[in-house]
């Protein structure tokens, strides 16, 4: 593939050797946020969030990536000792806690039927980010003046004109402001007034619920794009003017576009919907199921070529699922795990699978139980294919013990599938 071709394909990416490790935190709703959760602790005991070069996030697992860009972090010197990160527990978890234990997608779906959200066809999405902005005060930092230490965050929309990946990347990415956009509309700092709760709704606002956040991009200095040679310049002018963001996991629900072609170790953390099968319906039904099956393919391929590029010896790495089980208690060729892995059994990590993907409340057993999988999966994924990514030794803990007893777990979840059209909350 030639340079003009591999920039098209992947974006813009820094040149020479791979270097670093990035963490793709997947889209999937809050249950996403709260499996990345778990995930994102284990990885911080292990030493393993302390040296992390990016953390690139769609949708749910943006709404973590971005708690994890709070300037009172602190990050470990990634040349020095290995460490956690300090306040965690305060910046990172309690935070999602409390967001994700409210039910902020039906009040922004019914701005839109309110005289305020009448003239603007972006109220649902705005309203989001005001109802996180409120939830987490900092986030109404503008994404451009948002100083702190710590790897790149980069948030990834989908834009809809051309159908590619939009990046919000903050300050850690390119000096001084950071920058926003995509390799056909072309890049610039983030305007004033665009705030990190912006970014994040815009990641999160899943189409036909939530319409797309709209952007003016005559105002916005964008450049270095590569537009459609054969495109008329009346649309191309179209698309400028009217830029249309919508939820990152439409394009890639995995977020590993942007750091695929330039890190020397990629981990993926996935709590996104899992696919299964389903018998012939109604046509809307098998209109949804064909998209679905799009959307999957789509992720499915990435998976494998991820995989294929750690057997190859590419890249360094890890995936871990939702669906993932971790009964295996031996790494190839180190020993036993210090410690038992297992979390929950194959038919609870099933029940688990269904809980619903959504912006609605989560109660707070089933906050746990989303965290303590996320943790045991991600240790043991670690663990099996990438133990060198291990910086420091850390006891195994998982956390949550009153979600421990199956029994438990499978009464808390039991409805947790369900969506309810006006919130549990």
């Amino acid at each position: 593939m030639d340079a003009a071709r591999a920039t098209a394909h992947h974006g813009p990416s820094a040149p020479g050797p791979r270097h670093g490790t990035a963490l793709c935190l997947s889209g999937g709703g809050f249950r996403a946020a709260l499996f990345h959760l778990g995930a994102t602790r284990r990885l911080n005991e292990l030493g393993i969030l302390g040296r992390l070069r990016t953390i690139s996030a769609v949708s749910g697992g943006a709404i973590v990536a971005n708690l994890l860009a709070d300037p009172r972090l602190q990050w470990p010197d990634p040349d020095g000792p290995a460490a956690p990160v300090v306040g965690f527990e305060e910046c990172v978890a309690e935070p999602l806690r409390r967001l994700t234990g409210r039910n902020v997608r039906t009040p922004a779906l019914l701005s839109r039927i309110r005289p305020s959200g009448w003239a603007r066809p972006d109220a649902s999405v705005g309203n989001l980010a005001e109802q996180m902005a409120a939830i987490v005060p900092w986030w109404s930092t503008d994404l451009r003046y948002n100083d702190r230490s710590g790897p790149v965050i980069l948030t990834s929309a989908t834009e809809i004109g051309y159908g590619v990946s939009w990046v919000f990347a903050d300050s850690r990415s390119v000096a001084p402001r950071g920058r926003i956009g995509d390799h056909r509309l072309g890049y610039a700092a983030p305007p004033p007034g665009l705030r990190i709760a912006d970014a994040v709704a815009a990641s999160c606002a899943y189409p036909p619920f939530f319409p797309p956040m709209e952007l003016d991009g005559r105002t916005l200095a964008l450049q270095g794009g590569v537009p459609d040679p054969a495109e008329a310049p009346q649309v191309a002018h179209g698309l400028l003017s009217r830029i249309q963001l919508a939820d990152g996991g439409i394009y890639d629900n995995l977020g590993v576009e942007p750091v695929w072609s330039d890190h020397a170790a990629v981990l993926v953390s996935d709590g996104g919907a899992v696919f299964r099968s389903r018998p012939a319906g109604s046509l809307v039904g098998r209109l949804w199921h064909t998209l679905s099956i799009a959307g999957s393919g789509q992720q499915t391929t990435r998976l494998r070529w991820l995989r294929a590029s750690f057997s190859a010896g590419l890249l360094q790495g890890a995936t871990w699922s939702l669906e993932s089980t971790n009964t295996v208690s031996r790494v190839p060729g180190h020993g036993p795990l210090p410690g038992e892995r297992a979390s929950y059994p194959a038919d609870l990590v099933d029940q688990i699978n269904q809980v619903r993907t959504d912006l609605d409340a989560f109660r707070p057993a089933e906050q746990h139980i989303l965290e303590r999988h996320g943790y045991a999966v991600a240790d043991a994924s670690v663990h099996r294919h990438s133990p060198q990514l291990v910086a420091r030794p850390a006891g195994f803990e998982l956390p949550h013990p009153e979600v421990a007893d199956p029994v438990t777990v499978r009464r808390v979840l039991r409805d947790s599938g369900q969506l309810r059209p006006l919130g549990r909350r």
